[in-house]
């Protein structure tokens, strides 16, 4: 159960960054008339009263990356049709993503009073709401995520028939569901530089309380402070933070540490990242695992990769992450290298696919007598996931169903889940399907 607890608190309660909302506002909320072929500047500069296909060129800008000339074309768009609405909601998410509240701010209370459609409204008050809190001095966000999920095998029951000695394994895997939540809470105070930099305090929580299973019953909570500093194109990140892993509601994992993570945007397309970590973990003996302190010590982590956004509708993450444990017993001290692809797709209208994969090498240092004298495990955990979401306004207006502004911008996500763990150990051989249904709400202050 251990295993299960310390590699597979599934990533379930995924919810896409304010910035695909905004790209998806951006590219799926303004219709544009089609073209044949790019629309070049020199066709706009020989048809400058032509607001169609100024309209065109920004959202063709948009989708290059290039929003200040999306933001230019907007201005002449507006300057010639003053009330064309879907145009001023545009420029107004182009100057959100540009980072310019103010600028997007007055915009958005410009479309106040005038008569927009249901989905505009609601756009208008979200992108207002956003506006406004981004704009203050301190900000608090929060995000609250409730579902179900089914899984073939949520305690990882093994897969193979024998140990090492030839001893027969139980191999009864039980299909379970479950109930999960989790929730981030993060408040932000603008650091008086003028570049931008903030300090932080934020908690995540997650809960997965099983329905017959309960071995798999967890809750864990883990918060994190610091401050992201802004040079030009340069973040830094220093930060702090504590952690706590229950099962059964036992506390099995207590942590705490810091670390400190870099992001530098190389262009509008490009940003690489990278971090180190430290956190010392202290385990207690539960039910579930009777180890307890011999796997105590510190966990160091570097990682690094690049993001790529090879259209404004497509986001393209890969990292690799390397793992040193320094246990009290070294039958538990290990090294790892995980690699992790993550895909994400706008489809318009609040729309995305996301698709994410990850596989890690574990070695340790030395066997586990409870196993085997003689030989040290190795590890190779395959994950996968795939999903679909949307608001659920888009889906309601789909069916013709009136629905308030507080459930339309609900976020509805279906997602399935593959895990395969190989070991040259047969008892951590297992693998396990899932599927989920998760809603997520999003606040500011």
């Amino acid at each position: 159960m251990f295993r299960w607890a310390l590699t597979f608190i599934r990533p379930h309660l995924m919810c896409q960054p304010v910035a695909f909302l905004v790209c998806a506002l951006l590219l799926g909320a303004f219709p544009a008339p089609a073209a044949a072929e790019d629309v070049s500047y020199d066709q706009i500069l020989a048809n400058p009263d032509d607001v169609k296909l100024s309209y065109l060129y920004a959202q063709q800008q948009v989708i290059k990356g290039d929003l200040e000339q999306a933001s230019a074309a907007l201005e002449r768009v507006l300057l010639l049709e003053p009330n064309w609405d879907t145009a001023r909601l545009f420029y107004a998410a182009v100057l959100y993503r540009m980072d310019d509240m103010l600028g997007s701010k007055r915009e958005l209370e410009l479309l106040l009073d005038r008569p927009l459609e249901p989905a505009q409204e609601r756009e208008v008050k979200k992108y207002l709401a956003l506006t406004t809190a981004k704009s203050k001095r301190t900000r608090l966000t929060a995000r609250i995520t409730a579902g179900f999920n089914v899984d073939s095998n949520p305690d990882l029951t093994t897969s193979s028939s024998n140990d090492l000695n030839g001893n027969v394994l139980d191999t009864d895997a039980r299909v379970d569901g479950a109930f999960q939540a989790g929730s981030r809470i993060r408040l932000e105070h603008t650091i008086p530089n003028g570049t931008g930099s903030y300090g932080f305090v934020e908690l995540h929580s997650n809960l997965d309380e099983q329905f017959s299973v309960s071995e798999a019953d967890n809750l864990s909570a883990r918060l994190r402070a610091g401050a992201s500093l802004f040079h030009d194109d340069l973040q830094v990140t220093p930060y702090g933070l504590g952690a706590v892993l229950t099962l059964q509601g036992d506390v099995y994992r207590s942590e705490y540490g810091g670390g400190i993570e870099t992001r530098y945007v190389v262009n509008p397309r490009l940003s690489v990242f990278g971090g180190v970590e430290g956190i010392h973990q202290n385990y207690n003996v539960v039910s579930e695992d009777s180890v307890g302190s011999a796997r105590n010590g510190w966990l160091g982590e570097v990682s690094g990769g690049l993001t790529y956004r090879n259209t404004e509708k497509n986001r393209i993450t890969a990292r690799i992450k390397g793992y040193l444990k320094d246990a009290a017993n070294n039958s538990y001290s290990y090294d790892a290298v995980e690699l992790s692809l993550r895909d994400v797709l706008l489809l318009g209208r609040g729309q995305y696919i996301s698709a994410a994969a990850s596989y890690r090498w574990t070695n340790y240092d030395q066997p586990d007598p409870t196993y085997s004298a003689t030989v040290t495990r190795r590890d190779r955990i395959l994950k996968a996931r795939l999903a679909y979401g949307l608001p659920l306004g888009t889906l309601f207006e789909w069916i013709d169903v009136p629905t308030s502004d507080a459930v339309s911008d609900v976020n509805f996500q279906v997602g399935v889940n593959y895990l395969n763990w190989e070991s040259n150990i047969p008892n951590f051989d297992s693998d396990s399907i899932s599927a989920d249904i998760l809603f997520t709400k999003h606040f500011t202050h």
